[in-house]
């Protein structure tokens, strides 16, 4: 009787293990779910990109699993900052790579030596190899392709803006479109919509148009009212040019030397 418990407890330790080991198996590779600028057509003072990925990633050695190449299939050598830390988002699932700020400001010795990493009217290929999710999972690799444009010299500039004003009453996203692309988290995080008495409306905000297009769906529906849009004077472009001036800026250009200004977009819903 004592060896059939044995038997049998061996038998359900061996399932459990068999279906452990079955599950681990089967468990899905992690995947890169966006590339952000979405365009196809990149300026050659590109500052920064965005990975995103189907899973929490491991957080450390990847950016040498990164590279850019050239139209020959070369790697561009000292295209990508190597950050001691790297710039993830706290769920692991967003890094944020930085083409080497040196390069891409004009006056700088590394951009006198080595020249902007992407050169205007060729054709590069972003690559990511295997990096690992946070279970050891491997990636499966991605590549991004995109042409290069002349560089981006102008500074978001609210009075270019086009509102679409939905109807009161209704769920229908309120849509503000820009001239250019602008940066996607920069989007996300530093402009905001409140009532007329500065209390945030709740709602959905969604980037589209290849970051060219901001929209706000209300949670509950509009009400006839006023409504204020805050905009930050950190919003940037994906060049790091912002409402204050150009990331390659000359001393004394900015429009405010201390930033972090706010522009106020007044709104009526009727």
């Amino acid at each position: 009787m004592q060896n059939n418990k044995l038997w049998i407890g061996l038998l359900v330790c061996g399932m459990i293990g068999a279906c452990s080991a079955s599950f681990t198996k089967t468990a899905k590779a992690p995947t890169v779910v966006a590339i952000y600028p979405s365009s196809d057509t990149l300026p050659e003072n590109l500052l920064r990109m965005y990975i995103h990925f189907s899973k929490p990633m491991k957080t450390i050695g990847n950016l040498e699993k990164i590279k850019l190449l050239d139209e020959n299939g070369q790697e561009v050598i000292g295209a990508i900052f190597n950050n001691v830390h790297e710039l993830w988002d706290k769920e692991q699932t967003q890094l944020t790579l930085i083409f080497d700020p040196s390069r891409v400001k004009t006056g700088l010795v590394a951009h006198e030596e080595k020249g902007r990493a992407l050169q205007r009217g060729k054709h590069y290929k972003l690559t990511i190899g295997q990096m690992k999710d946070v279970e050891g999972k491997k990636l499966k690799a991605a590549t991004k392709s995109f042409y290069v444009n002349k560089e981006d010299r102008l500074s978001p500039n609210t009075a270019q803006w086009t509102i679409k004003m939905p109807k009161a009453n209704s769920q229908l996203p309120l849509i503000v479109q820009f001239p250019a692309m602008l940066d996607r988290l920069s989007l996300l995080q530093r402009l905001q919509l409140t009532d007329k008495n500065n209390q945030p409306i709740d709602g959905q905000v969604e980037i589209t148009e290849q970051e060219t297009e901001w929209r706000f769906v209300p949670t509950e529906k509009w009400a006839a009212s006023d409504y204020i849009l805050y905009v930050h004077g950190r919003l940037e472009d994906p060049c790091g040019n912002n409402l204050n001036g150009l990331f390659d800026h000359k001393i004394g250009s900015l429009k405010n030397e201390q930033e972090g200004g706010i522009e106020t977009i007044n709104l009526t819903l009727k």
